[in-house]
């Protein structure tokens, strides 16, 4: 398995959208070198719009992604793609196609039109099935997998591609809670193995702060708030961004902050007793 010096993801004075329509509005903000980074935000708040951009999905009408201080728009298309990998939300498989089939394109990136498969090819694959407890799993049809089996094979394709940066969009959504762990501690395990620099998106916030090594939280397009799980997940932050009253407790497992919303009826009950 191939252990990773850390990269660098930077955003500077960044703008971007889709038509005439700018979604993200003059963001600044660092992914740290082999850490976690997590993003979290209310609906529409350009969370998957800042994974596209930072994969060069989509071209920023103002500002610069940064790799290493160098623009993500100078680099070659297949040079790039061994550098950062996206692992978007919701994929889809061609029908019928085998796990083991589709782990493999990750490594296009890393082929010329007329090279051969290679030793180096089959190892990577073969770690990458072993990394996500898949390999049991080569040949049977993706469609016919749960939803579990389902995000690691797909995870196990971004780790084929052997990038310094995985970019992941909600990869727990649609996930029971014993999945979601199961991918989150995956990442962990990559993370610390590899060394490789994870950026993702999601919608639990404590899930988000336990996991995290570094969150970013935005609101309307813009970075409201960014730091250590402690600094970011306070009352005052979760108010603001997403309009939610709340307190704010230390897990006692991960020691992190834990976020408990403040339900108006359970408030009336507390006042009732």
């Amino acid at each position: 398995m191939t252990a990773h010096m850390g990269h660098r993801l930077t955003v500077n004075d960044l703008s971007a959208g889709y038509g005439e329509t700018d979604i993200l509005q003059g963001l600044d903000l660092d992914v740290p070198a082999g850490k976690i980074t997590v993003i979290v935000g209310a609906n529409a708040s350009g969370k998957s719009t800042l994974l596209r951009t930072m994969s060069r999905l989509i071209k920023p009408s103002r500002g610069h992604v940064l790799l290493d201080g160098k623009s993500i728009h100078q680099e070659p298309t297949r040079e790039l793609a061994r550098k950062i990998g996206l692992l978007p939300q919701s994929p889809i498989a061609p029908e019928g196609i085998p796990v083991d089939d589709l782990v493999r394109r990750g490594r296009h990136p890393h082929r010329s039109l007329f090279s051969s498969w290679s030793a180096r090819d089959e190892q990577a694959v073969e770690n990458a099935l072993i990394a996500t407890r898949t390999f049991e799993l080569a040949d049977r049809p993706v469609d016919e997998l749960s939803g579990g089996q389902r995000q690691r094979v797909w995870i196990a394709m971004a780790l084929a591609q052997d990038t310094n940066i995985l970019l992941l969009d909600e990869p727990t959504t649609f996930l029971d809670i014993n999945h979601q762990v199961e991918i989150l501690d995956l990442l962990v395990d990559l993370n610390q193995s590899r060394g490789t620099t994870v950026a993702m998106v999601l919608h639990d916030l404590n899930l988000g702060a336990r996991y995290a090594d570094h969150l970013i939280a935005l609101a309307d397009g813009k970075v409201h708030v960014s730091g250590s799980p402690e600094q970011v997940l306070t009352e005052t932050n979760v108010q603001a961004v997403f309009g939610v009253a709340s307190r704010i407790l230390t897990d006692p497992t991960s020691g992190r902050p834990i976020m408990m919303p403040i339900g108006r009826h359970r408030m009336i009950d507390q006042m009732t007793e």
